[in-house]
């Protein structure tokens, strides 16, 4: 059996990438992720092995493609196994298979009238099963030909995202500040919240990122040359550069943006309200 199921796990940990962080996002059970990283897949339910292992690999970065062919070789070379694991074609066992039958044939000619409802009612339950699983299958088999990605709940839909072109078109710049940064290497900013609060951030050339602040909770943020938060309102939204709490801008219900460079030792608050 080919072991590329170790290779994921490896990759996982390379990238620094916990169980419990494929868990939270895909909501895969965790005794599930474990049983795809031993190569237990037998422990899966077989009308979802191919969607959790694609879900897991997308998670932790590899070629999905790969790793689904990797997976079906595996799953073929289980099958193999088993079936040489099947009783051979012997004649004396095939005769003495053929003796057991006639045999449980004529058992069954005397089983009463309660017996037969009772395996009637049986064979209605496992029909269900079956058309229900064949329906099953086949909404799995329409997702997988069309090789789509799985899309979670996100809460960036709920909150909504406040990007360049928004703030360019829907809102007008209301205060900007400039203050000169008096801390020193390494740089840190703290945002602390007591409400929810979507915001997206860029550390030095890097790209945006999105992300939520739960009502509560903080963020830590480090950079070398220069960071830009933009929030989407700025109630009960407290910043601390370096612990040194930043006091250039009020609490507001609309988008407040976030400069700091270590370059030009300067820190840019810029406050914005709707358009007139």
């Amino acid at each position: 059996m080919s072991d590329f199921y170790k290779e994921l796990k490896e990759l996982r940990l390379e990238a620094g990438i916990e169980l419990e962080d494929i868990h939270n996002r895909t909501k895969i059970s965790l005794a599930a992720l474990r049983a795809i990283e031993s190569g237990q897949f037998s422990q899966l339910p077989q009308i979802y092995i191919r969607l959790f292992v694609r879900a897991y690999a997308n998670e932790i970065g590899a070629d999905e493609n790969q790793i689904l062919k990797k997976l079906e070789k595996s799953l073929s070379n289980e099958s193999t196994t088993d079936k040489e694991k099947q009783p051979s074609n012997n004649p004396k066992e095939i005769i003495h298979g053929t003796e057991n039958k006639l045999i449980d044939q004529s058992k069954h000619s005397s089983i009463t009238a309660k017996n037969i409802r009772t395996d009637m009612v049986k064979g209605i339950a496992l029909l269900s099963i079956l058309i229900f699983s064949i329906y099953i299958i086949r909404q799995i088999n329409k997702e997988e030909e069309a090789r789509s990605p799985i899309v979670y709940p996100s809460d960036f839909e709920e909150e909504g995202p406040i990007t360049g072109q928004i703030l360019q078109n829907d809102f007008d710049l209301f205060t900007e500040s400039i203050q000169i940064m008096e801390e020193k290497a390494p740089f840190t900013l703290k945002m602390a919240t007591v409400e929810r609060v979507w915001y997206k951030t860029k550390i030095d050339t890097l790209n945006f990122i999105e992300d939520i602040l739960p009502s509560g909770d903080n963020r830590l943020y480090e950079f070398s040359d220069s960071l830009t938060v933009i929030f989407k309102y700025s109630k009960g939204l407290n910043l601390y550069l370096n612990g040194s709490l930043l006091n250039s801008y009020k609490s507001s219900p609309n988008p407040l943006r976030i400069i700091l460079s270590s370059v030009n030792k300067t820190v840019i608050t810029q406050q914005f309200v709707p358009k007139s």
